[in-house]
Formats: structure tokens, sequence, C-alpha cells
């Protein structure tokens, strides 16, 4: 007998974005959003939030095991208490299914609480409106399910979150729990929850999170401080949730009638658009993926995708135009839709044209003022980036939810024309808030001489946060005050800054066909890497130049990153890091917590993981001199 086919919330999430795709979750289908949200739940601490909810409620019984055993043991709980707490109990109505994160029953009053590892702003509740918009939806759907399942009963909905108005007295508050991931199958009826969404195939497992204090004889007191001096915070969303009652069951309807029947294929059910850009059943290299089940008279990826900003084109219509007339091919765009509205070029449209005109020709852009501009910067140049951490849960006493922390820097710089690029780098893994140290010793290193440079915008970001968390946190220096005003780029301040962002540098003055209508580093520096030879003689350049076993240049970042791995493997292979922990922003998060308060890591592992961090950090500000290096080259041959 096959299991029954049930419509879960995270069917529903799914399902609402694609209908498609909830054909393809129950088919098995490979995701590519599987690793990136599950990382991004460890990095942030979501599911950690999700056990610091639980500790709210002593009382509470966490219902285990599968979603038939889960509906059993619910079903009994229930029969047997009139009034009870439950975390993850499973209900059923009419093939809609829903965990609840907690669940507390009095009589005939039941609280239906979803955690969610996202801030709210009690201070400022319509601040993330669209994002609450969704999690309001989430518990709309489960509170259809309840009122079926209960209806006698009056149901509150509450949404329960870090506040970020509300600043924790618990020092070390996110090394309370100890948290234990894993990446391992696990029953294909289980559905995570806390928002993630996974594909029925190779999951991974909810991680095993312990309170610290479990086993302390004070453990009452720690909790009473959780409850009193933590960052959780309820909103109440039981009117909301009841405004969309009657849309959420239409749904469901149509989504469990697509689940028994399967998906007629008419465009009022699904058709292929613009938005298929981002799906997640499009796998790279995977031919057999569930896109490519949609766009069957696609032979690859749709190029008209690599438009820079080309889902805004005619009025946010010209992309569908073409994907229904059977045009995927980037040939295909028509440059006379390059524009606005009424006719004119805007900025986009100007950097669209470039790309067009230069993909058609397999020819690389340069502007006709780069060079201007390139000797405009004064020596010395600094190149910086930086690691920093926003998570739910706070590392220091006085920190809100998601309050930055930032703990590394790299900064190549070139003192003079012709000069040797000379490294300088900060990381701070100890127990104080580091902004400060952080931003002292950068302002040492780099002073008021010559021109900082950046990637985008984030350093900017990073320098205004701390400027103003010296007067939040009562932090005197003058010194440091005075310069970081001279920094950074701050309208309240009327300034200009002094940090030069190469990522618009980019827009304004290169491209390459191989970056299609992206301007990242991560994107530039492969571009001009893997077409220029001459870069890899340059003798401070060398050690990023690998080829593969067919003679084709590596991607720097991918060299490192595989030396890394193996580093990691050899010290211990039975408890391999996971890859991603230092790759991108969301690793180098996770990284940087390991360090800081996972105990389960010997100090050879954490020394390890600082490594891979610095030497992460290093390469991107190196990737910013290999593209300066070879900007400023060819616009001194291009004159």
């Amino acid at each position: 007998m096959s299991k029954p086919q049930y419509l879960s919330k995270s069917d529903f999430q799914l399902a609402t974005s694609c209908v498609q795709k909830l054909v393809y979750k129950k088919k098995k289908y490979n995701s590519s959003n599987d690793t990136d949200e599950y990382m991004m739940m460890l990095a942030q601490g979501g599911y950690i939030v999700g056990k610091m909810a639980t500790m709210l409620y002593p009382e509470g019984i966490e219902v285990a095991g599968s979603t038939t055993e889960s509906l059993l043991k619910t079903k009994e709980y229930i029969q047997n208490h009139d009034s009870i707490t439950l975390f993850e109990p499973t209900f059923e109505f009419n093939q809609r299914l829903s965990r609840i994160d907690i669940f507390v029953k009095n009589g005939n009053n039941i609280q239906l609480i979803e955690v969610k590892s996202a801030s709210s702003d009690s201070t400022n509740p319509n601040k993330d409106s669209t994002k609450l918009k969704k999690y309001i939806q989430d518990i709309s759907f489960q509170y259809t399910i309840l009122k079926d399942v209960f209806p006698d009963c009056e149901i509150t909905c509450l949404l329960l979150m870090p506040d970020k108005s509300m600043r924790t007295s618990i020092d070390g508050l996110a090394g309370w729990f100890r948290l234990i991931d894993k990446s391992i199958s696990q029953d294909e009826e289980y559905e995570v929850p806390n928002e993630i969404i996974t594909r029925e195939t190779s999951k991974f497992q909810k991680p095993k999170v312990e309170f610290v204090f479990d086993n302390h004889p004070n453990r009452k007191e720690y909790i009473d401080r959780l409850r009193n001096e933590g960052i959780l915070n309820y909103l109440d969303v039981t009117d909301k949730a009841k405004v969309h009652e009657s849309s959420i069951r239409a749904k469901s309807e149509l989504y469990i009638k697509i689940l028994n029947n399967g998906l007629e294929t008419s465009a009022e059910d699904f058709q292929i658009s613009k938005s298929c850009k981002s799906c997640e059943y499009h796998v790279s290299g995977d031919f057999n993926s569930g896109f490519f089940e949609c766009w069957k008279s696609a032979k690859e990826f749709p190029s008209i995708f690599d438009l820079y900003y080309g889902g805004t084109v005619g009025s946010n219509k010209y992309l569908n135009e073409l994907i229904i007339n059977g045009k995927y091919e980037f040939i295909d765009i028509q440059t006379e839709q390059l524009c606005k509205n009424d006719g004119s070029i805007g900025t986009r449209n100007v950097r669209q044209l470039i790309q067009y005109e230069n993909t058609i020709a397999n020819q690389e852009w340069i502007s006709d003022n780069m060079k201007q501009e390139l000797d405009s910067w004064k020596y010395p140049l600094h190149f910086v980036d930086f690691e920093t951490y926003t998570g739910a849960m706070p590392f220091h006493k006085g920190m809100r939810p998601f309050e930055l922390i930032a703990f590394q820097w790299s900064c190549h710089t070139i003192d003079a024309p012709g000069a040797q690029p000379r490294h300088e780098e900060f990381i701070y893994t100890d127990t104080e808030f580091p902004n400060f140290k952080f931003a002292e010793s950068l302002m040492n290193h780099i002073g008021m001489t010559g021109t900082p440079l950046m990637w985008a915008t984030h350093e900017n970001t990073v320098l205004r946060t701390i400027y103003y968390q010296m007067d939040e946190y009562g932090y005197q220096n003058p010194e440091l005050k005075d310069w970081l005003q001279k920094t950074i780029k701050d309208k309240d301040l009327g300034t200009e800054g002094r940090l030069i962002d190469m990522n618009a540098f980019t827009l304004n003055h290169y491209f390459h066909p191989e970056m299609k209508g992206k301007t990242s580093i991560k994107k530039v520096l492969p571009a001009i890497w893997n077409n220029n030879q001459f870069l890899h003689e340059i003798p401070y350049f060398q050690k990023y130049s690998i080829k593969d076993l067919e003679d084709q240049v590596l991607d720097p970042y991918d060299t490192l990153f595989n030396l890394a791995n193996t580093k990691m493997r050899e010290l211990d292979e039975e408890k391999e890091i996971q890859s991603q922990d230092v790759k991108g922003g969301t690793g180098a998060m996770r990284a940087f917590y390991r360090i800081r308060f996972d105990n389960s890591i010997t100090k050879e592992h954490k020394e390890e993981l600082k490594h891979r961090l610095l030497e992460y950090c290093k390469l991107d500000t190196m990737a910013m001199v290999i593209i300066w290096f070879y900007w400023k080259h060819t616009s001194e041959l291009s004159n």
C-alpha cells in the first residue's frame, strides 16, 4: 500500500512559488537550495533559536519520530491530557499536514507558536512587512489545519522571533548552546521545521542542539535568565492569519488535486517564465533536472537570463514575451527594447547595451576614461576586505540579535607604482567584543594616506556601523571616531568618504563576455585570470596559477578551496568539516562561530579554520589586486 500524499507547510511554500516545483519535490528531484539553506540556518543560529524557544516551556514534550509515528503520538497525548505543551506535534486533516514548532493547549484554548530565526522589531512591527507576510502565510496554513482538527477551540497564532530592539544582558549567550550538525539521511517523511525546505533525497538532518547547562545544579536559574534576559519576543498574528484563511484553503485544494492527479499542463496551472531563472531545480551540469523537464525545447540554460537586470526590461514583461515566443537565446534580445518606458536610456540600459554589443562580438570592453579614473587613485592603494558575523544569537552582553560583529580584515597595499603588494591582516577570535579593536587596527594600518578600495559597499557599511556603535557602547577614542567619520560615506553625516567601490567601477568601466550579467569579484576574477596568461607569470600571482588534468586554468578560489579541504580531511577523517565552512560569507560566519563556541572540534581544527579564514580573506584582496593590475596594464596599452 502506497503512503498517503500529504501537503506539508514546506510543500505549500514551494507550490506557492511554482506548482511544478511541488511535483518535482514529490518525485525526489535534486534541488540546489538544500545545502545553502541548511548552512544559512547553521551560520545564523536558526537551529539554536528553535532550541532556545523550547527552553521557555520546561513542561513541553517533544514528539519525535516519523510523520506516521508523530501523528499517532500526538493524537495519544491530546486524548490523555486536557492541558499540554508539545514540541513538533503533527496534525493532519484532508491530506494537509503540519508539524508545529510549539503547541500549547489549555482546555479549549490553543496557542499555535511558529518559531522563526529571522528578526523582528517590536518598536516598529511593520518595518519588515514583506518578510512577515511570508511567515503569516506559513502560520495561516497551520491555523486552517488546527481549526479543522479542533473546531470548538479558540486558536491564537503567535510568531516567536528574535527581537532586534532587545539587548541581552547575558555575555556569551550564543555559547549557552552546543550545536552538533549532521549531514546524514533521515526518515523521508520527516519535515524539517524552522523554514527549511529540503528535498526528499539526501536530506540534511536537523542538527542536535544541546543546552550546556542541562545538568547544572542551577539549571532553572539559567532558564529563567533566558526567559527574562534573552532575545525572543512574541508577535500575535491571529487576525492576520485569519484574513488569509480562505485563500490558503483554496490554494491547498489545488495543490492536493495536483498531488493526487498530477499537473494539468495548462497556462492556468503553470507556465515557464522569467521566474525560472532562480529555480532551485536547475542543478548545474544536470540536464535531467526538473528545470530542463520544464524547458524541453531549450538545449541549455536560456542565455536571455544572462542579461543584466533583464527581468526589468519592458515594464518587467519583455523576457516573458520572448519566452512565450520560444526565444531563449541572448541574440534574440532586441536592443531597441533596452530603454526606459519613455524611450530614454537609463543607467541600467547603458550597461545592458554594453553587455549585448560586446557579448555578440565576443570582445572585452573598457571605457574611454578608465585610465583617467585609475590614475586618480592615490598611492598607497589599500585593497581591503572584511569578514563579519550577523547571527540571531548575540555573542556579547549588550548586543542585539543580528547586530554586526567585525572580526577579520585583509589588506593588500601597493605603496607606489611598480611596487609589489604587501599584505597585512587582522583576525580576532577571543571573547571580547572585537569591533573597536578591528577598526583601530585598520586605522593604524591605512591611516589617512592613499586610496582604500573595496568591492561593493559592505566595507563602508561595516565601518559606518562601528562608528555608531561607539556611541551606543560608550566607547571613547576620539582619534578613531574622527578617522571613521572621514573614511565612511554616510548621508546622515553628509560625508562622501574615501572608499572606492571597485564593483561600481566595473559597472562603469569594464565588461568581459564571461562575466555575463554579473559584476561580483568571483565573476570578474575568472574572466580576467583565465584569458590573460601573462598574469600567471607575475611572481606574486604565481601561487594561484594551477591547472586541472585537462590543462585548464583553475579558478583561484577553487584552487584554495580544494587545498584547504584536503588539509581538513587529513586532520580528522572521521569528523570531516563540511566543505562550506569557509567558502563564501555564510561559510565564514559558520567557521567563526565554531572557533568561538564549538568545543566538539579539536584545537587543531580551530586553528585550521582560522587559517582558512585568513587565506580566503587574503585571496579576496589579492583578487582585487589582480583585477586592478590588469585594468591598469590594459588601459595603458590602449592609450
